[in-house]
């Protein structure tokens, strides 16, 4: 059976996350929808362009995240964080 620790993280830290990953979704859809709409080129490189910075940010910030518990928690190899409940999941 897998082992899993759940740690309990600021609330601001897991709006941020959720945030960003709530703008990656919703730039994805907007990107294809303007694919499919024929809209102009530049629309389209724009949304693309957000699109990577946002997803970019959200690299970022897992990872620092990641880089403050790796060092307790060697380890565990998977981890997500549940918006929901507001914490990270650490698996073995």
């Amino acid at each position: 059976m897998q082992k899993i620790t759940a740690i309990r993280l600021p609330e601001d830290l897991v709006n941020y996350l959720q945030a960003l990953d709530y703008e990656i979704g919703g730039l994805q859809v907007l990107h294809t929808h303007a694919i499919n709409a024929g809209a102009p080129e530049e629309t389209v490189k724009r949304v693309r362009e957000r699109f990577l910075e946002v997803y970019q940010e959200y690299q970022l910030a897992k990872q620092e995240l990641w880089a403050d518990y790796s060092k307790e928690y060697p380890q565990y190899k998977r981890w997500w964080v549940d918006f929901q409940e507001g914490v990270l999941n650490l698996a073995e």
